[in-house]
């Protein structure tokens, strides 16, 4: 099979352009010719065997691959073949990158590859852990279950991800607002005042002493500040590049207070979630460790799975592999451990993964509704100190001509 690349007029008139594989040229005109499309050019696009240069964003490639997965579970569910479901998934995608992307795929699996080898190819979209899930459907001949999991399970990230998201956006918003306030009344309110106290060479009060201070530099100086955050921001970014600083990095951002509950409880939702997954689908212990690994970049979570691997590898039980990290409490490696005693470590996993998104949801409302009066609090504090600078000055002129 080749892919062409075309362009022609429809029935109705108007302009049309895609892509379309076929055994040949004619081949791909007769097919376009049934589709009732007038061809004007068309010509052969040179197939990428590992995978094309993608420059989707990486919330954008987690879109399409969900958006995939959730199709692919629906046509599968359906008992249509797996030619026939790619066939179907093709012709609803519009990009034309990921279009040639999964042509390939379809290309491959009717040449004889299987569907996660031809997954393989393309590790920008399709991640090891991914292919690992989707070869150990294919081993226990059970494919539509496992794209209907994995459909499941890239929906509850996307939804996790939408929580979090908008939990933050009315603080973040928030603190922007605040700012430009401040920037606002340093930089243009203060300085007017600030001339008229001169004018009458009267001694200041502190509080004004103060703010005219801090107006100044942030009027005159207002380049090094920026300069300094840049540089700043520079050398955290090439600390964050080597091992010792990235593990500084990421250790520091788990000390922070509001911080460190979050992330750990989005940590443990993502881990159990997808090892649940894969051990529900037959994959190994190990090889299940290994591919979640992968998933997370904070190098103190990457660390702790390679240990837990490690000791698993050495005989251990998951509970007690998992007790070294310190990053799960004592009741959910108990919750683990019966599950193990009764092998049902897969449920007890997803069990433990569904009462997390439900806590860490509760967790962000209530942030959300202490964050708010704290930063009205401070602009309050700020504002208050503003109006009572400027004032204390005019009381006293209003007694020096009284």
């Amino acid at each position: 099979m080749a892919i062409y690349e075309y362009r022609g007029i429809t029935q109705k008139g108007k302009n049309t352009r895609g892509i379309i594989d076929a055994a040949s040229t004619a081949s791909a005109r007769e097919k376009l010719r049934t589709q009732g499309i007038y061809l004007q050019e068309i010509k052969e696009v040179r197939r990428e065997k590992k995978k094309t240069a993608l420059t989707s964003s990486m919330f954008r490639k987690r879109a399409t691959v969900t958006s995939i997965t959730r199709q692919l579970s629906f046509l599968l569910g359906a008992s249509l073949p797996v030619d026939s479901a790619l066939e179907g998934v093709i012709g609803q995608i519009e990009d034309g990158d990921v279009k040639k992307m999964m042509i390939n795929i379809k290309t491959n699996v009717k040449e004889g590859k299987s569907v996660s080898q031809a997954l393989a190819d393309y590790p920008d979209y399709f991640n090891q852990l991914y292919v690992s899930t989707v070869h150990a459907g294919e081993v226990s001949g059970k494919l539509d279950v496992v794209f209907e999991r994995l459909s499941a399970m890239y929906e509850k990230n996307r939804i996790l991800i939408g929580k979090l998201r908008s939990s933050l956006t009315y603080p973040l918003l928030m603190l922007f607002l605040a700012f430009v306030v401040v920037v606002f009344l340093v930089s243009f309110i203060v300085p007017t005042f600030a001339r008229l106290f001169v004018e009458f060479e009267q001694a200041l009060p502190l509080p004004t002493r103060m703010l005219m201070a801090l107006s100044g530099f942030v009027t005159k100086g207002w380049w090094a500040i920026f300069i300094v955050l840049g540089l700043a921001a520079y050398v955290i970014y090439r600390l964050y590049e080597t091992e010792k600083g990235k593990v500084a990095i990421d250790s520091f951002v788990l000390k922070l207070p509001l911080v460190r509950t979050i992330v750990l409880e989005n940590f443990r939702i993502r881990f159990c979630s997808t090892m649940a997954l894969l051990l529900s689908n037959g994959v190994g212990i190990i090889e299940s460790l290994t591919n979640t690994e992968g998933i997370f970049r904070n190098s103190v979570f990457t660390s702790l799975i390679r240990t837990a691997t490690d000791r698993v590898k050495k005989g251990e039980r998951l509970s007690r592999a998992l007790a070294s990290g310190q990053v799960f409490t004592s009741s959910l490696l108990g919750m683990i451990h019966a599950g193990e005693a009764g092998d049902r470590v897969a449920d007890v996993l997803d069990r433990i993964a569904r009462n997390g998104e439900i806590e860490l949801e509760e967790r962000l409302k209530t942030l959300t509704s202490l964050v708010e009066p704290v930063i009205i609090m401070v602009i309050g504090i700020f504002v208050g100190f503003v109006v009572l600078s400027i004032m204390l000055p005019i009381f006293q002129i209003n007694q020096m001509f009284g």
